[in-house]
């Protein structure tokens, strides 16, 4: 992460300035929008501009002390929780911090599966809505405002939102309190009236790509690619730059052609390597390290996964843009037109909407930790029925 400020989102930085000197901030925040489209950064980056000791002095060349507290997550005035198990230590939260200074678009394995839960009365846990509470009522120690930041405020559970219900309605003088969220289902109607919707949509693909490039050194073509390829989402197009992102997206490539050969073979193969934590050698670059290719943890064997998935949504909705946009079509992915090419020619479009919504379920099954290696075995053979399907259907004119 730039050691000058957390890459938020200007235009939605500068409603929020027109709210603070509306003096509407006593009403609680709820950013809504998709994953990675900055809600996060643009959070942070405005506790840090609030809290600033002196905004017209403070510079990236010389930031004070205020801002550099809030860019290292050690403010004693703001305050950020989420996801995360009762267990989850200091030690474990600091670690948790030190991974978002590094590299602004992590996110934790807790995020996937935990709740943003209530916590223990006595001793509540650091990432918990109990600890927020007794953080809000404590006077400011150093600062104007005192800011709560409850990232994945969808996952509160019931107990966590129905104790942030009087914290909401009533918060004390000089608090701003920003809920993020990638939707409102399921959120208690009572909180949602309490808040103020800020939207966040999806990154423009000019303006991820700088960001990206000045966040993980990516050449600018390549920054760009991935986030045309991300469609807009922050966090996936840094995804896709990772070392490992090329080798499972060769694979999905691999995969999706296999599909449509109908190799049940192949595609028993690669559920049997996600579930093992492996990756086929012929995806596997020359020059990369072996502790790279295996993933030992299921949080690894779950991410890869999932990012074998995300790579198949791309391909298949690509086969949808071919169908529909015919000779005008423009491929997302330059590297593998002609596969999808040929792919779409034997397919129909309702069938690759409805492969499209099996590959999301996939995904959320191995995001709530259902068996890897079984997910994708029903994915696989479901995808390769409709194939063979739409084949024939083609074949008999």
């Amino acid at each position: 992460m730039s050691a000058h400020a957390f890459q938020g989102r200007e235009a939605v930085l500068t409603k929020l300035e027109r709210i603070r000197q509306a003096d509407k901030l006593g009403q609680p925040l709820l950013f809504v929008g998709a994953e990675g489209t900055g809600k996060e950064a643009t959070a942070l980056e405005f506790a840090r501009r609030l809290n600033c000791a002196d905004p017209a002095a403070c510079t990236p060349a010389a930031r004070c002390e205020s801002c550099v507290k809030a860019l290292t997550f050690q403010h004693p005035d703001i305050r950020w929780i989420g996801a995360a198990p009762a267990t989850a230590t200091d030690d474990e939260v600091r670690a948790l911090f030190e991974a978002k200074i590094e590299d602004p678009f992590h996110q934790s394995a807790w995020a996937a599966t935990a709740n943003v839960g209530i916590g223990d009365p006595e001793h509540p846990g650091p990432l918990t809505v109990r600890s927020l509470i007794q953080f809000v009522r404590r006077r400011a120690y150093q600062s104007p405002w005192k800011v709560a930041i409850v990232a994945d405020a969808q996952r509160m559970n019931a107990a966590a939102a129905n104790a942030f219900l009087k914290t909401l309605e009533e918060p004390p003088p000089a608090t701003a309190i920003m809920l993020l969220t990638t939707g409102t289902e399921g959120m208690l109607p009572t909180i949602l009236s309490r808040c103020q919707k800020v939207r966040f949509e999806p990154w423009p693909a000019d303006e991820l790509a700088l960001l990206l490039t000045a966040a993980t050194g990516a050449p600018p073509a390549a920054a760009l690619a991935a986030a045309r390829s991300a469609d807009g989402n922050g966090r996936r197009a840094a995804a896709l730059l990772r070392p490992g992102a090329r080798m499972v997206a060769d694979w999905a490539t691999e995969l999706f052609q296999a599909l449509h050969r109908g190799d049940r073979a192949a595609a028993a193969l690669s559920a049997d390597d996600l579930h093992r934590g492996m990756v086929p050698s012929s995806c596997v670059p020359e020059d990369m390290p072996a502790k790279q290719v295996e993933a030992k943890e299921t949080a690894e064997k779950r991410e890869r996964a999932i990012l074998l998935c995300e790579s198949l949504n791309l391909l298949y909705s690509d086969a949808v843009g071919c169908r529909e946009a015919g000779s005008a079509w423009q491929p997302r992915l330059h590297a593998v037109a002609d596969a999808v090419r040929a792919a779409a020619g034997r397919r129909r479009t309702a069938t690759l909407l409805t492969d499209l919504a099996a590959i999301d379920d996939a995904r959320g099954d191995i995001d709530r930790n259902l068996n890897i290696g079984l997910v994708m075995a029903v994915l696989f053979e479901g995808l390769i029925a409709h194939a063979e399907r739409d084949q024939a259907a083609a074949a008999a004119g």
